[in-house]
């Protein structure tokens, strides 16, 4: 076959341009930490870089020369600012967007601020992706290629051989990921599991991630899943529906993914009920996301309300708070629905039409609760205003019933003020409903600054004589308002004669990542490990009266759901949340978005090369818990069961 040198070469050149991206991207973001699958992860990358160079070569040489040059021009400056962009969004986010995400991205027109901010910050590697990318294409532009109608034959042959390399070469970076694993890192798990964006592109590169990324959304793809455990009979103590008998109802399921799942579910073991099984029962419940709330946002001197509330509370001194895929949404919905998210949508977003009969909302609605929730923030912000009612919640915010003030972030401390009449106020019997209230806070939103935070400026006087940088300094002067509005929230309880009978438990939705990991070092007083010790972070449980106590036990806010349903002895079956009540017998364990974990035993790191029966088995769990948690919410699976709840 005569192919002209010239047309490889070029094709060469865009590969090397894409390659050198890559480079450029991951010494901006994730480095270069190798696993044990490197080999496997450099001929996927290279393979999946081959075929969209070859793609790119066949936009530019296959149509005629004006439209060749539009096409090519218009894929090399798309695969750039791909980069860029992504590049940007980590810096922000600490992750990577989906395509799903980016479809549903138009809201990020509020945050320009943020992202400009951050442009600059990235500005080296955003100037690097462009010279690379300009060059590359302004190169593919000028170039003339003689792949002409006037010689169909030629041409004929260099379509057919570049077809068949392009798809050769997607196809062959595939194999890899073949050999099936439960290894988080492996490949198997970042092409084919329910794997995070982030796995993936480490794996495949970014390109290769997002072309995965993208046909998974286009096909509606779900994880394969098995059921090989043994049905586990349960106790007439334990936490579980009695209704639900796994065996009998996936014998009588026709459905055969339902009835795997039944199954599955079938051979969980549950939590007993314990010494805290009840104890709340009958009192009012506030719970609250702390926009990226944590452990060093308590302070004595600082935030003296949320000191009193920790201090006098339980105190859980091993508690994770991981970072999900996007970000604040992801949090909500791992604290509200007792679920992992699944990676790469919005879970909460496509919850909206499905039966979710265990959020604390649905079961006080059941015992006569009103069930509440605010937001200081957009209350159509991730559409929230149609997911949040589907949680139980009559759901109000900013754009609806309630206007605060127009600053960014808004205040916390504005929002307790307005809206606790909604639920304290009595009604023509003079008495107030038992309620539950949700609170989603915002003014700990990054960026932490003095110029164009509002919450950090409004309470800076206060944080004047704290010897630390300028972000810390921020972070903790916006946390100051949410203090403020904890302290008027139980001074309006307090004056309705309902402190005493209410429980109020807060919880982050993620860290604070809009500080780097130097300036969390700052609250540690260390060098933080960025792997686990990151996430570490803390869970307010608090009543007026109780004893304090302090819980070593290994928890995330995974475990918030169930802990909280015992604690308030509402029926529920602890089979079908994937975190456990942290009061249980159960071993305390913890999972992050990369399907890394830590275990009562110690962490996954640590233990890989001690135990690898060990990291084997709970790599298994880690990658059912995220696999099952997906197909929960894509087969809107708890509806299944609503013939077995109780009234």
């Amino acid at each position: 076959m005569n192919v002209k040198v010239k047309n490889l070469i070029f094709a060469a050149e865009i590969f090397a341009a894409l390659i050198l991206m890559q480079l450029i991207f991951s010494a901006f973001t994730i480095g270069f930490n190798s696993t044990e699958h490197w080999l496997a992860e450099i001929a996927i990358i290279g393979l999946t870089s081959l075929s969209t160079a070859v793609l790119l070569f066949i936009l530019r040489t296959w149509p005629r020369e004006k439209a060749g040059k539009i096409l090519y021009g218009t894929g090399m400056v798309t695969a750039t600012v791909l980069f860029a962009a992504q590049e940007v969004y980590y810096a922000i986010f600490g992750t990577f967007f989906t395509v799903y995400s980016l479809i549903n991205s138009a809201q990020v027109v509020e945050f320009m601020d943020v992202v400009f901010i951050n442009m600059w910050r990235e500005k080296i590697a955003i100037v690097l992706f462009f010279a690379v990318g300009i060059t590359i294409t302004v190169r593919g532009i000028k170039r003339k290629f003689d792949i002409t109608d006037e010689n169909s034959g030629k041409k004929k042959k260099m379509m057919l051989l570049t077809a068949v390399l392009c798809v050769a070469s997607f196809g062959a970076s595939l194999l890899p990921g073949t050999v099936k694993s439960n290894d988080p890192m492996s490949p198997y798990q970042n092409i084919y599991g329910t794997g995070e964006i982030e796995g993936a592109v480490r794996c495949c590169g970014l390109l290769g991630a997002m072309e995965i990324d993208f046909f998974k959304l286009v096909v509606g793809w779900e994880p394969s899943i098995e059921a090989d455990g043994d049905y586990v009979k349960p106790d007439k103590n334990d936490n579980v529906i009695k209704k639900l008998d796994f065996e009998n109802i996936a014998d009588e399921e026709d459905d055969k993914t339902i009835s795997t799942m039944h199954e599955y579910f079938g051979s969980i073991h549950p939590t007993e009920k314990n010494e805290k099984t009840g104890i709340f029962k009958g009192k009012n419940l506030i719970l609250i996301t702390g926009e990226s709330f944590t452990d060093f946002a308590v302070d004595p001197k600082y935030t003296p309300t949320l000191y009193k509330l920790q201090t006098e509370g339980y105190t859980f001194t091993n508690f994770y708070n991981p970072l999900w895929g996007v970000s604040t949404l992801d949090g909500e919905y791992v604290n509200l629905v007792g679920l992992l998210p699944k990676p790469g949508v919005w879970s909460m977003k496509e919850s909206v039409d499905n039966d979710l009969p265990f959020t604390l909302a649905h079961q006080f609605s059941k015992e006569g609760y009103v069930s509440k929730a605010y937001h200081n923030h957009s209350i159509y912000y991730y559409q929230r205003d149609k997911s949040h009612p589907n949680l139980g919640y009559d759901f109000k915010g900013q754009g609806r019933e309630y206007s605060f003030t127009d600053t960014w972030p808004e205040s916390d401390l504005e929002m307790i003020d307005q809206t606790t009449e909604d639920f304290l106020a009595p009604d023509e019997n003079g008495e107030i409903q038992p309620f539950h209230v949700y609170y989603l806070t915002v003014s700990g939103h990054l960026e932490y600054n003095f110029f164009d935070d509002d919450m950090a400026i409004k309470n800076k006087d206060a944080v004047k004589d704290l010897e630390m940088s300028e972000a810390c300094k921020a972070y903790m002067a916006a946390n100051i308002e949410l203090d403020k509005a904890m302290e008027l929230l139980l001074e309006r309880l307090e004056e309705a004669g309902e402190l005493e009978n209410t429980v109020i438990a807060l919880a982050g939705d993620h860290y604070p990542y809009g500080l780097d990991a130097s300036e969390i070092s700052e609250f540690r007083g260390h060098d933080i490990d960025t792997t686990y010790e990151m996430y570490k972070s803390t869970f307010i449980l608090w009543t007026p009266g109780m004893e304090p106590e302090t819980v070593d036990k290994l928890s995330s806010n995974l475990d918030i759901l169930p802990t909280l349903s015992n604690m308030f002895g509402i029926e529920y079956d602890s089979r079908l949340l994937m975190g456990k009540d942290i009061f249980s017998d159960s071993e305390g364990f913890v999972v992050f978005k990369d399907k890394n974990w830590i275990s009562e035993k110690g962490t996954r790191n640590e233990l890989i090369k001690k135990d690898e029966k060990y990291v084997e088995k709970k790599d298994k769990k880690v990658a059912e818990m995220f696999n099952y948690s997906a197909m929960i919410l894509d087969e809107d699976y708890y509806s299944y069961l609503r013939p077995y709840l109780s009234d």
